[in-house]
């Protein structure tokens, strides 16, 4: 098939699970890609798409009216709308309804950006629901007895762990008031403790399921594993395959499943983060887009390609999937930095010593010199990602043990400290 023959699939690009030269790549030989972005976009995702300015269309779509972007898809006869990015899913939806093309509702969009909106229909199921409120900020103290502590106070809408954090007293509730943004709403829910089982274990007591949805039709690509997670709610890595029980593996499937029919999820990809409690599987939220960094490690595990896929729902056309069993155990472990606000990245030791281990494949650093660090601000505040595989969980858990020892980022406080 000729590239002229190619159906048009329109991106509409923000912060996201997957880069322009990602979706470039898995575009080849499925459709051509129209990018329609806006200035907020960061300086590298600016200059992948000048990269690509031969091979993709792109437009600059800030401060253009709803109806001058209604046009330029039109002009451009796009055959699917889609994104890869939270904080542009309502928009996709609403031109997705307005050219008559496939996904998810406006209203359903709404309420999978919505933590709260979300929170209140998984309220209705015994199995996905758990204690929350919105915050009233003009009284913590009744919202914080609503939900009871430990409490988990979090932005209604948003990402990535970002303003996230613990409350085990009203005092604590009080200074993260404070000190989070007051422009964002937050919700507040009650803390789920994982099951014993991962307590002392390498393994987090959460996992996420990687779902593609197709006219109504749900399948369950993947249970991915989890590293546990920062004091912040950062995540610290994933792997696959999951290291949980049949048991729990058949109870996460019912819970996620669920969910996503409470939703009313019909269309595109989904990532849903599940707690493993001592009660059962527990619902932390549904994204619905592609996770961040998942299409990599789930490629490379399963040859499951699924920014491809994505891009193929966003057609109506029928998918195929094709998994290979995995064999490895396939993970990226997060270079997490020290807990600090308002911190400068000064560089990362010990790349030179796990560079060479047998079994990382590749160390890629995500921060430059200079970048501020600040645990409030989650998973973006990262360093970077050791990619890898070993033959089994021991050997993992060896792995995971020496990152963690040799890789140390340094970290210069305001009061001039350096932390590692």
């Amino acid at each position: 098939m000729t590239g002229k023959m190619l159906p048009k699939v329109a991106i509409f690009y923000g912060t996201g699970s997957a880069t322009p030269l990602s979706i470039q790549a898995a575009s080849i030989g499925i459709c051509k890609i129209v990018f329609l972005y806006r200035e907020e976009c960061s300086k590298d995702d600016l200059l992948q798409m000048k990269m690509l300015e031969k091979h993709v269309t792109s437009y600059n779509i800030s401060n253009l009216s709803e109806e001058t972007i209604e046009d330029i898809l039109r002009d451009e006869k796009v055959d699917g709308i889609t994104t890869f990015s939270e904080y542009k899913l309502v928009e996709t939806s609403f031109f997705v309804e307005k050219l008559g093309l496939t996904g998810n509702s406006v209203e359903t969009a709404k309420i999978l950006v919505n933590k709260f909106r979300q929170r209140e229909i998984l309220s209705t199921s015994k199995a996905t629901s758990v204690k929350f409120t919105r915050l009233d900020k003009n009284n913590l103290e009744q919202s914080l007895l609503t939900v009871g502590t430990p409490a988990i106070i979090k932005p209604v809408v948003g990402a990535g762990s970002k303003w996230t954090k613990k409350l085990n007293s009203y005092e604590e509730l009080q200074k993260a008031v404070n000190e989070f943004p007051t422009d964002h709403e937050y919700i507040l829910e009650e803390f789920l403790v994982g099951n014993k089982e991962s307590e002392h274990s390498f393994y987090g007591d959460y996992v996420s399921v990687e779902s593609i949805h197709q006219e109504g039709r749900s399948t369950q690509l993947a249970i991915t594993g989890k590293l546990p997670l920062t004091q912040h709610f950062s995540e610290s890595g994933m792997f696959l395959p999951h290291p949980f029980s049949k048991k729990i593996e058949d109870e996460v499937r019912s819970v996620e499943l669920e969910a996503i029919k409470a939703l009313n999820i019909t269309s595109g990809t989904t990532h849903t983060e599940i707690k493993i409690t001592e009660e059962g599987p527990k619902i932390i939220e549904v994204n619905g887009r592609m996770g961040g960094y998942v299409s990599e490690i789930l490629k490379r595990a399963t040859g499951i390609d699924l920014i491809s896929l994505t891009l193929q729902i966003s057609l109506n056309k029928e998918v195929v999937i094709e998994s290979d069993p995995i064999k490895k155990v396939y993970y990226q472990i997060f270079l997490t930095p020290p807990i600090v606000e308002n911190g400068i990245y000064q560089g990362i030791t010990g790349l030179d010593q796990m560079s060479n281990y047998k079994d990382v494949i590749h160390i890629k650093i995500t921060k430059k010199e200079g970048e501020i660090i600040d645990s409030r601000l989650g998973t973006e505040n990262n360093i970077g990602i050791v990619y890898g595989e070993s033959d089994n969980f021991q050997e993992f858990d060896t792995t995971i043990n020496l990152v963690r020892s040799q890789v140390k980022p340094l970290i210069a406080t305001p009061k001039r400290e350096v932390l590692q």
